[in-house]
């Protein structure tokens, strides 16, 4: 009975012993689970949905612009965003998709329009890259006829337009974690100054067109680019990175236009912790721009007045009067410091600019470049608030991609801007998706057009700068279903004031602004039905636009003013396997015969047709 007794009493004391280590059982990061196995445990990852987001590969021949913007502030995306580790896994095999090297397109529209584009790519692989792109888009169509009338207002020619583009590229990475990249490419853009009718011409030439050769007022942009690039891919915390461009561009154009550009990009980043619990990585961003810009035309588009054809007289050197070269630099230094805060996404910095492209003296600008963004209510609703700035040299190239029909030699400028913004963004689901915001942007050097005046036909532009404010007010809403249905809506408005004035009378009124729209908005609805027809139908519409002032009966000025436009374009494609489909585009299904620049009318509607195929090998 006493042994007894002493067992008990032994086995209390050892249970006392213990229990600090049970107790400790209870930590919430330690799972006490029961697992029953009824079966030996094989790992197996199931099969899922595919998503399947079609290439889509903008068509060529749209007559209804895009909306015209001259929104030029850098955007950047950084992820501090660092998923855990997990253990490696055994699971089944499946045979790699099988990889295209190829794709060819080809399709002809009214209007005479071919359309032709091939892409070569090489095939899966670890450590390199390489491939062609070849492109070809053109119309040679004429617009308006001539009717009963021997010089007709409405009879504009042939308005021809060609887009001609050649690009190789490639990628290397090395085994010390290096990307080198390379790109060698060529581009042609053909077009004419057509914006003058039969009466205008003869009113003003008091010529037939039989009697004047097309060359008189044609127009051809030739681009040759070359490009070569490095880049770090460690991606290691306390790990120092970088990336460097090169790109030299030479444009020769028609009429002696010449501008050679060199851009040199690159940055330095680096990652680490702040307080040893935020994530950070702060960024050296650094740019430069050089352009040498060469005019020394030995003939001028057709309409150039006479004391621009005098200027075209040589000199014992063999230079032209109006010929001119002028070398223009952009320096950009860019740092800045992407972190999270208590939920706060924050990107701080600034921009430090040497402008030494409006002035022959390098003058220092700074610019802010701040971005704070918080997530709401379960990531139901983020809010953004902004402050940029920048400037942006506005050359021959980047001007003649806003209006094709600038004249020869014209003036260009550097733009800068402080845009200050707040953006909400509202998850509503899965499938919805609102997005609402709000942009004040002081505007420096903005790009805008009026018709050169030297130009007796009315048909050739001259770029005009203007200072000024702009309000900016829009949205976006995307409905997903699926695969099988997409609408996207959105919206601007515009409310616009010039800082530069022009003197009425006695008075000081605000200079006019052209070419800028009060509003732009744009509906679309896109169809997948068993990735066997997709098809797509899109409405845009552009508000009205001032685009020259005159002077009334009474004396007073009178603005003239471009009609609100509107837009209806269908695409339809038919798949027949994964090496052949079929596609139908149709542009200005309204068929509105609208003026996007003064003087120069577009087609009424432009159908194209065609088809996709994957040559195998």
């Amino acid at each position: 009975m006493k042994a007894n007794s002493l067992f008990s009493l032994f086995c209390v004391v050892g249970l006392w012993s213990v229990a600090p280590n049970c107790f400790a059982q209870a930590d919430s990061n330690v799972y006490n689970e029961r697992v029953v196995v009824t079966s030996r445990y094989k790992p197996v990852v199931e099969e899922s949905q595919k998503v399947n987001v079609a290439p889509i590969i903008t068509d060529t021949v749209s007559t209804m612009p895009k909306n015209l913007s001259y929104d030029i502030t850098t955007r950047r995306l950084t992820s501090l965003y660092q998923p855990s580790r997990i253990k490696a896994a055994r699971i089944i095999g499946e045979p790699a998709t099988r990889l295209y090297s190829n794709y060819l397109k080809l399709g002809a529209g009214n209007y005479w329009s071919p359309l032709a584009e091939f892409y070569y790519n090489s095939l899966r692989s670890s450590d390199r890259t390489f491939g062609v792109r070849a492109t070809h888009r053109s119309s040679w169509g004429t617009i308006g006829s001539h009717g009963d009338e021997e010089f007709s207002p409405s009879y504009y020619g042939q308005a021809p337009f060609s887009y001609t583009n050649v690009t190789g590229f490639g990628k290397l990475v090395t085994r010390n974690h290096l990307q080198l990249s390379a790109e060698v490419g060529y581009q042609n853009d053909f077009t004419r100054f057509y914006g003058f009718s039969d009466s205008t011409l003869h009113a003003v030439l008091a010529q037939p067109r039989d009697s004047i050769a097309r060359s008189q007022y044609r127009m051809a942009y030739n681009t040759a680019t070359a490009a070569v690039g490095v880049k770090t891919l460690n991606t290691d915390v306390n790990a120092l990175g970088y990336e460097a461009n090169v790109r030299a561009t030479d444009l020769f154009a028609t009429y002696g236009m010449n501008e050679f550009n060199i851009n040199l990009d690159g940055n330095i980043h680096y990652g680490f912790t702040i307080a040893k619990q935020y994530k950070a990585i702060a960024y050296l961003h650094l740019t430069y721009d050089g352009y040498a810009n060469s005019f020394n035309p030995s003939e001028l588009p057709l309409g150039a007045d006479s004391l621009m054809l005098a200027g075209l007289e040589k000199d014992a050197e063999g230079n032209s009067a109006l010929r001119q070269s002028q070398y223009r630099r952009l320096y950009n230094v860019n740092p800045y410091i992407d972190f999270l805060f208590s939920g706060f996404q924050i990107h701080a910095g600034a921009v430090v600019a040497l402008d030494g492209y409006n002035i022959p003296e390098i003058e220092p600008r700074i610019y802010p470049d701040a971005t704070v963004s918080k997530s709401l209510f379960h990531d139901l609703v983020n809010v953004t608030l902004s402050a940029r700035g920048n400037i942006e040299a506005l050359s021959w190239n980047k001007l003649r991609l806003v209006n094709p029909y600038i004249a020869p030699g014209s003036d260009v400028r550097a733009t800068s801007h402080y845009d200050f913004g707040a953006n909400i963004r509202l998850n509503l689901s899965k499938k919805i998706d609102f997005n609402l915001y709000g942009v004040y942007s002081y505007l420096n050097d903005d790009l805008s057009f009026r018709l050169n005046e030297r130009y007796t036909l009315h048909n050739v532009f001259t770029p005009v700068y203007d200072s000024l404010t702009r309000i900016k007010v829009g949205g976006s809403f995307v409905f997903i279903n699926d695969e099988m249905l997409r609408l996207e809506l959105k919206g601007n408005y515009y409310l616009y004031k010039n800082k530069q004035t022009q003197r009425v009378g006695d008075e000081y009124v605000e200079r006019p602004l052209y070419y800028r729209p009060d509003f732009d908005a744009a509906l679309a609805a896109t169809v997948n039905y068993n990735d066997k027809i997709i098809g797509r139908v899109e409405f845009q519409t552009l508000g009205k636009m001032p685009y020259a002032t005159v002077k009334d009966a009474a004396g007073a000025d009178s603005t003239l003013t471009l009609p609100m436009r509107f837009g209806l374009n269908l695409e339809v494609e038919y798949r027949y396997n994964k090496a052949l489909s079929f596609f139908l585009n149709f542009d200005n299904l309204l068929f509105q015969r609208y003026f996007y620049w003064q003087n120069y009318p577009s087609y009424r509607g432009l159908c194209l047709v065609g088809l996709t195929y994957t040559i195998p090998k």
